[in-house]
């Protein structure tokens, strides 16, 4: 089998908007409703303006243009409103899409491929990293478009009513654009700069967060708190430098369209003194000039949200970059297979990334009802072994399978698996919700049975709560065997026919690998094939059978051996 199973095809920032082309578009068009119902409104302000200052009309008697003056305006209220919601839905749509597909590409790559990233990257990246496309999404692209569709449409009334109006709009119109562009070069490594420090900021504070307890042994802490301070401090000084790159933009916009109106303005001021225009079609073309500069405004207000997904979309991209190792898990739990025979490893070779084979044509043969415990030192290919197992990744060669009596052969993930990690991950959360996070439906009762099972069902009563009793994420206030025997119970509860355990017995004291140790013995007789990795000797008088891993190569043990 490949290393990698595929190369993921990564989206681009642009191909965001596929994900959401449907309210996007509708955002794009009632934008364009709206800008034709403001040409509307301008000719009609000017209509009623004209006939009541040089026709000597009443309002009364312009009382229809008026109602029809209100509706443009209210039903360009509403389509500037619905292109606002519109936009933000496909910007929701687009992000929660791009979410969704990272998250199921980072459970392709499992822990495996994810052991070399930083928690602190991935879990920005996933919350602040996409968070900042959805801006891009929302604004910045229906902006883009209103500001073609809106000026054009502006350009043809002005074409008609004044062609030096037009001259004026035509010539200052892409200067506004060209000097955003001059001004605004460096911003786009500004973003960049800002993006890298949020990212670092991120990973030292959850490494801090982590590492809590061991800097404050050694002293450190302060050091700690010092240097997420420093990085807090960076972070600030770069977002203030792409705040006034972008009030520099915005200062150049103001300039030119102030510029380009009263360029308009003192034209027609000129001609109207002359008599030699009309001051109707002059009084459109000046409420139509600041429209005309509006989309270029509102262009220039969302045009940082661009350099600001295109920084935050580099580290998406990085994630989906990598490597796939094994197919997506699936959405439900596999159900049980009648009657398993036996589990079959037939020359087994696996390896990372360039390096040698980590295991050598590991081949062997398990049973349900027996306890098979693999010895090994560490470094022999031990929690590879125990990888392939739980389809964490690919094998370079060979096959793992799961034969019935009947003859028939399954993949080891079509069966319900169990699996017991050196250390446990505790919710921060009840112990009911830390117990049924593989089994959602198990009713109290068969919690009771599984807990009494393993044997922590009366120190769980002795709680003040109970099975409501809140742990802390390290597990407290249980004990390293206690979390280990409930971890047992939360693999018990999915009824498991292959079940894995991986350093029972480590980092415990006697009494403790012990306890584990016997829990351990009494879930091998009911069917299930139980395997255990282990540097330790606690298990071995537990065990059926014992294998010995060593530099790649796994062979049976004599008990007196081991």
């Amino acid at each position: 089998m490949a290393e990698c199973l595929r190369a993921h095809p990564r989206p681009t920032l642009s191909g965001l908007t596929n994900r959401a082309s449907l309210p996007l578009a509708l955002s794009v068009t009632l934008g364009g409703i709206g800008a034709t119902l403001l040409i509307g409104q301008m000719y009609l302000l000017a209509t009623i303006v004209t006939d009541i200052a040089f026709r000597h009309h009443t309002l009364y008697q312009e009382k229809t243009l008026a109602l029809l003056l209100l509706l443009a305006v209210m039903l360009r209220a509403l389509c500037q409103a619905g292109a606002d919601s519109c936009g933000d839905l496909a910007g929701q749509k687009a992000t929660a899409s791009l979410r969704l597909e990272v998250i199921e590409h980072l459970f392709q790559v499992g822990p495996v491929g994810l052991s070399h990233q930083n928690s602190g990257h991935i879990a920005t990246t996933l919350s602040e990293g996409i968070d900042a496309l959805q801006p891009y999404i929302a604004r910045y692209m229906p902006r883009a478009a209103a500001m073609v569709v809106t000026p054009l449409l502006i350009m043809a009334v002005v074409l008609k009513l004044d062609i030096w109006s037009f001259l004026i709009l035509a010539v200052t119109g892409p200067l506004i654009p060209l000097f955003m562009a001059l001004v605004g070069y460096g911003a786009q490594s500004i973003m960049d700069r800002k993006w890298t420090e949020l990212l670092l900021l991120g990973a030292s504070f959850l490494d801090m967060l982590q590492g809590i307890t061991t800097l404050r042994l050694f002293g450190r802490s302060r050091d700690s708190v010092t240097l997420v301070a420093h990085m807090a401090h960076q972070h600030r000084q770069s977002t203030m430098a792409v705040m006034r790159v972008a009030f520099l933009t915005s200062a150049v916009l103001e300039f030119f369209s102030s510029l380009s109106i009263a360029l308009v303005a003192v034209a027609f001021g000129a001609r109207l003194l002359n008599a030699s225009f009309a001051f109707q079609d002059a009084f459109i073309v000046l409420l139509l000039a600041p429209e005309f500069f509006m989309p270029l405004r509102n262009f220039s207000a969302s045009y940082h949200a661009r350099q600001n997904a295109t920084s935050a979309f580099k580290p998406i991209i990085a994630l989906l970059k990598l490597p796939a190792l094994r197919d997506l898990p699936p959405t439900t739990r596999p159900s049980p297979l009648p009657n398993i025979f036996t589990l079959e490893i037939n020359d087994l070779r696996a390896g990372y990334g360039k390096d040698e084979d980590t295991l050598k044509g590991v081949s062997a043969t398990f049973r349900p009802n027996e306890l098979t415990v693999i010895t090994g030192a560490s470094g022999s290919g031990k929690s590879t072994l125990l990888r392939l197992l739980l389809g964490m990744m690919p094998p370079r060669q060979g096959s793992l399978s799961l034969r019935l009596t009947n003859g028939r052969t399954h993949t080891i993930q079509d069966a319900p698996i169990g699996w017991v990690p050196q250390r446990p991950f505790i919710l921060a959360d009840s112990i009911s919700a830390n117990l049924r996070l593989g089994a959602p439906d198990a009713s109290d009762e068969l919690l009771q049975q599984i807990l009494e099972e393993v044997g922590l069902w009366n120190t769980i009563t002795a709680l003040p709560n109970s099975l409501q009793t809140i742990l802390g994420e390290n597990g407290a206030p249980f004990s390293a065997g206690q979390i280990r025997r409930l971890a047992l119970a939360r693999a018990l509860l999915g009824h498991p026919q292959i079940l894995l355990f991986d350093e029972p017995t480590s980092d415990l004291d006697e009494e403790n690998a012990r306890l584990v140790a016997s829990c351990l013995a009494r879930t091998v007789h009911t069917g299930r094939i139980s395997l255990a990795i282990t540097h330790r000797h606690d298990l071995l008088e537990q065990a059926h059978h014992i294998l010995h891993l060593s530099q790649g190569r796994l062979a049976p043990m004599e008990r007196s051996a081991a």
